[in-house]
């Protein structure tokens, strides 16, 4: 049917298509994220000195951190951290091996989010300012927040118990 010859191409221009779409979609991951937030250097820990830092974009939500990193292949966020589980353990300088590959003026933030989860960000004085104000504007746990569709349907339901009808 087929010659071993056309079906080595076919093979080909499958994998070929793959590769291209696959770079297609890096670069618009790379493009569309790198406009959106707050350049960071992530790593989650434990993790030995100078190792497994990645190049990535936080972007602040009012409830939440999302973490991308620039080269991965997902579509969604890479972490996720809930802004009333976020505390801010401490900060360093980096280290002389981290020094090595860190742009001039980062320091390292390490966060904990949650009940075991550590994570160390590298950042600059503004990114470091823009963190703890998020982390430290969060609400009370507390505290809940109204919306106004919320307050009319309490308002509509208790409106209508007393008129004893459904509205």
């Amino acid at each position: 049917m087929f010659s071993s010859v056309t079906m080595m191409s076919i093979m080909l221009m499958i994998i070929g298509a793959m590769l291209i779409v696959g770079g297609a979609l890096a670069l618009w991951r790379f493009a569309s994220l790198h406009a959106k937030g707050t350049p960071v250097i992530a790593r989650r820990l434990p993790a030995g000195d100078g190792s497994h830092w990645r190049h990535g974009v936080m972007v602040y939500s009012e409830s939440t951190l999302k973490m991308y990193k620039l080269r991965s292949l997902r579509p969604g966020c890479d972490a996720e951290f809930a802004r009333h589980d976020v505390a801010i353990v401490d900060r360093r300088n980096p280290t002389d091996i981290e020094a090595g590959f860190f742009a001039p003026g980062l320091r390292v933030v390490r966060i904990k989010s949650g009940e075991n989860t550590e994570w160390e960000f590298a950042v600059d004085s503004s990114s470091d300012t823009a963190l703890v104000a998020w982390v430290e504007s969060k609400p009370s746990s507390r505290q809940t927040r109204e919306f106004p569709t919320d307050i009319e349907r309490r308002f509509r339901s208790a409106y209508n118990r007393g008129r004893g009808s459904q509205y």
